[in-house]
């Protein structure tokens, strides 16, 4: 339908915009929008702050451990058959939560939700967006989690919605959202098909006498290799430290806040303030992906995101957050489009998805222990100082590890050789015949 509506534009940025709108629904429902909820589940039922954030912890863990299944998926069924199944569990998912009456039931509904969401959030999109796109990959991956950053304007929605009519009101119109935007867009997500008709990028390139540059044959490294460069293993060490840091803040922003004595109402644009000042990072720091060494611009966002916590851990009033957010937003954005377009680049397209997700899997674990490790140290000590100076340190120690994570220039160029003899030998054959 949407190509129909616009045949003149490449499908790739229609493929970003359908990608970014299904991103906005999710992570507005899914990753900003639950932490309006936390104290609200936790005060009806009684739980402690650890207890509840072990459920957001699981959301993670799950998510992540449905990552490589999820991308195995891309890879043989295809980007948009794994929208669909991931869009249909998220909702599953969130429409149980609505109904619960114990922490057992709270658990079990946060895992469906996550196996559903750790494919509908990006990981798909970042798989279909990387074969549409390759001397523009970064920024185009920028513009798809913009979908993301604008997700956090819904959550003011949402908190309205939980403070008016209640928190599993509030879940079930997030069911209808979720499922309206993934029929009406989750259908258009799709990977390039070898045989397209436009130019990848969306445009010819030439060299410098004027003659068009065909673009690379699709290659990939694969999986196995790949496990075993130092490129992977650094990468997926700096993404548990970072994760660690920003899903600790992301789960617990609001529940801080609201222990300064802010409202609800203020404490849910606090969530906005970071989504909309992450676009700073997720589309500057996108569009230099394409000029500038990607693990220098995550070097960089692990250091926003250090400097961010660390004036959180001092904070006594709303303004000091706020400007703990504005430090933190711009690298927690940033990491967004990176990390996938370095993964592509230094392993290619032909394996993304499952490599992708295996790295997902592996970096998500720190995501999956901070909220439960902050939250335990507030039950001990009553305050989130201690927390914070523990979510800081693990964002400092991604800086060092990412700087290892350098690219496998031979088996790049190894790959790329191969896959182009393949092409070129294929051709050949079809000629002849």
């Amino acid at each position: 339908m949407i190509r129909r509506l616009f045949p003149n534009v490449y499908e790739g940025w229609l493929v970003v915009g359908s990608s970014g709108v299904v991103i906005l629904t999710i992570s507005a429902s899914f990753f900003y929008g639950f932490g309006v909820f936390f104290t609200d589940i936790r005060d009806e039922f009684g739980w402690t702050v650890a207890a509840t954030a072990l459920a957001f912890s699981l959301r993670s863990e799950i998510g992540g451990l449905g990552a490589p299944l999820v991308g195995i998926g891309i890879d043989r069924f295809g980007a948009r058959s794994m929208v669909m199944f991931s869009v249909t569990m998220t909702c599953i998912g969130v429409l149980i939560l609505s109904f619960i009456q114990n922490l057992w039931q709270f658990y079990a509904a946060m895992i469906v939700v996550a196996i559903g969401a750790s494919g509908a959030g990006g990981q798909i999109a970042q798989a279909a967006v990387a074969t549409w796109f390759e001397r523009r990959r970064s920024f185009a991956m920028s513009m798809t989690t913009v979908g993301g950053a604008l997700g956090g304007f819904l959550v003011v929605v949402i908190a309205e919605i939980v403070e008016e009519f209640g928190w599993r009101v509030a879940l079930r119109c997030m069911v209808v959202a979720m499922v309206t935007v993934g029929v009406a867009f989750g259908t258009q997500v799709r990977s390039r098909p070898a045989d397209h008709p436009q130019p990848i990028d969306g445009r010819e390139h030439r060299d410098a006498e004027g003659r068009v540059v065909a673009a690379s044959t699709r290659w990939g490294i694969p999986v196995m290799r790949a496990l075993r460069t130092r490129a992977f293993i650094f990468s997926c060490l700096a993404g548990i430290a970072l994760s660690f840091a920003t899903t600790a803040f992301l789960v617990h922003q609001v529940p801080f806040l609201e222990q300064l004595g802010v409202s609800k109402a203020y404490a849910s644009w606090s969530v906005v303030l970071l989504t909309t000042a992450s676009l700073l990072g997720r589309v500057g720091l996108g569009m230099l992906g394409d000029r500038v060494r990607k693990t220098t611009l995550l070097a960089i966002c692990g250091i926003l995101v250090t400097a961010g916590i660390l004036v959180l851990s001092q904070a006594r009033t709303l303004e000091h957050a706020v400007i703990a957010t504005l430090l933190l937003a711009p690298g927690f954005g940033g990491t967004m489009p990176i990390r996938p377009a370095m993964m592509a680049d230094y392993f290619g397209t032909k394996y993304f998805g499952t490599l992708n997700g295996l790295g997902a899997v592996i970096g998500t674990t720190g995501g999956s222990i901070g909220p439960w490790v902050v939250g335990r140290i507030v039950d001990v000590t009553g305050t989130y100082q201690l927390g914070w100076y523990v979510a800081a340190a693990a964002a400092l120690v991604s800086v060092p590890l990412v700087m290892l994570a350098t690219a496998p220039d031979r088996l790049i160029e190894q790959h790329r050789a191969e896959a182009e003899a393949e092409a070129a030998l294929a051709a050949s054959t079809a000629s002849v015949g």
